[in-house]
């Protein structure tokens, strides 16, 4: 029983030293003053208040009554049996945590000095990301604002310039099952009591898709792209026009297959490139339009039906690295 009773007494007291030094928050404004109360039971060998603040290694402040810092705003207030420390004038670096601590370097006191202000983002933090989510996955986006008081945070979608609230707050803006229609710009603005105006992060939300194509005949007046046949008379001008819906880009082809012949390269397009032709490709001209903000390339095979070769099957084909290739093709056939 006396042994049970020394292991309840020594499980109580690692308790009640766990409780001694929890950690207190303190919030104080720049250019004020603190003091972090320190009070000891006994008259211990050793004294010591020490400070950690962020990205900075542990730094002894006081030692007994021996000052270890040169920061003439650190002092020792030693009245009443205490021994207390006291910061006359609060700056941006002081912030930190602040330990008493008694012989055996034991935690007496434990203090986290917050100074308020306006919100800010962490040092290296970027306040604009590119996301891109496949379509159908989930898009986490996520303000890493600091500040005292705690920010508002408020979220925008912006279009054409202009920002809409979409009635979300708090850090987290979570879109689920995402589609391309959600592939925009969102921004987070944080305020609080401190703040001049507003500050933001923004996240350009890009939606990865496969590559989906839309071929038909320009000069044609009702642009069917369900159309896999065509006819047209000798010596006319047919724009066959190749419409890729894609993101992120993929390299586009148009090949050719004549009567009894393998499919062969007329021209290759990859985005931001050139226009590359093959041997095969002289009697055509190739177009490429870009509409990025419809994630819409335009590429266009040109020519004139003035050759028996001419009436032939003509394939539009992606390729890329994320999602397979895929391809439409349309054939040519001679009006009689």
């Amino acid at each position: 029983m006396d042994r049970l009773h020394r292991e309840l007494v020594l499980v109580i007291f690692m308790w009640a030293q766990c409780v001694a030094i929890q950690e207190t928050t303190i919030y104080r404004d720049l250019m004020t003053s603190v003091t972090l109360p320190c009070q000891f039971d006994e008259a211990p060998s050793i004294r010591l208040w020490k400070m950690q603040s962020p990205g900075r290694a542990e730094e002894i402040l006081f030692m007994h009554h021996n000052k270890f810092t040169n920061d003439r705003y650190y002092s020792l207030d030693t009245r009443y049996q205490s021994w207390n420390l006291v910061i006359s004038t609060i700056l941006e670096r002081h912030k930190g945590v602040y330990s008493c601590m008694k012989e055996g370097m034991i935690p007496v006191q434990k203090y986290s000095l917050i100074i308020n202000g306006p919100p800010s983002l962490p040092a290296n933090t970027p306040w604009l990301y590119s996301v891109s989510v496949p379509e159908g996955n989930t898009a986490k986006l996520m303000c890493n604002f600091t500040g005292s008081p705690q920010p508002s945070i408020h979220w925008f979608a912006e279009e054409n310039d202009d920002l809409r609230p979409i009635h979300v707050e708090g850090p987290i803006l979570q879109l689920a099952n995402i589609t391309r229609a959600c592939g925009t710009r969102f921004v987070c603005l944080a305020e609080n009591k401190y703040s001049d105006s507003p500050i933001n992060m923004t996240f350009d939300v890009e939606v990865a898709f496969p590559p989906q194509i839309l071929l038909y005949d320009a000069n044609s007046p009702n642009k069917d792209v369900t159309l896999t046949e065509i006819y047209r008379k000798r010596g006319v001008e047919v724009v066959l026009r190749c419409d890729v819906i894609m993101f992120p880009d993929v390299k586009l082809y148009w090949k050719i297959r004549n009567k009894n012949s393998k499919l062969q390269e007329l021209v290759s397009y990859t985005p931001g490139g050139e226009v590359l032709k093959s041997s095969k490709g002289n009697l055509y001209n190739f177009q490429v339009k870009v509409l990025p903000q419809k994630k819409v390339t335009m590429f266009d095979l040109v020519f004139i039906t003035d050759q028996e070769k001419t009436f032939s099957e003509y394939v539009c084909e992606t390729e890329g690295d994320i999602y397979p290739g895929t391809h439409r093709s349309i054939a040519i056939h001679k009006l009689r």
